[in-house]
């Protein structure tokens, strides 16, 4: 944790300041975040009915993730270019799933546990990056080691 001034007084000789989280605080956050998302944590090859729920979900972490760049405070900083990359994957699914789910329905199962399969994959290299960076117990996402395999 670290202070940040946030404003100085030249007379009166007052600072204000305020507390900020480190880099390692943020990643902390974000792998106990990630680590109990329904669209990264059960299972692979996952039924096509879960897809509305998956897409919920991924918006959610998009959004959060969001918040957590935010709150760093270094422009070009690893941690920013691995949440952003992670960001991204879950756009990535969300836009691959098209407007309200559609292009994951009925008939969609295969592209649905594809788009899913790369989502995982993607935030499991992201994530592998941030826990070594910063020794921390990164994720063990459900299928991203058979897709490695391929």
């Amino acid at each position: 944790m670290g202070i940040r001034p946030t404003s100085f007084s030249a007379f009166g000789f007052g600072v204000n300041w305020e507390f900020t989280k480190s880099d390692k605080d943020i990643a902390q956050e974000v792998m106990d975040f990630l680590a109990d998302k329904r669209v990264l944590t059960i299972g692979y090859a996952r039924p096509q009915a879960e897809a509305a729920a998956c897409l919920a979900s991924a918006a959610e972490c998009r959004a959060r993730l969001s918040e957590y760049l935010d709150q760093l405070k270094k422009p070009g900083g690893d941690l920013r270019i691995w949440l952003r990359a992670m960001r991204q994957a879950f756009v990535d699914f969300i836009e691959a799933g098209g407007l309200h789910g559609r292009r994951f329905g009925p008939e969609a199962y295969d592209a649905f546990n594809e788009a899913l399969a790369q989502l995982r994959n993607h935030v499991q290299q992201q994530a592998d990056e941030v826990s070594g960076r910063y020794k921390l117990t990164g994720l063990n996402l459900p299928g991203a080691e058979m897709q490695s395999a391929d």
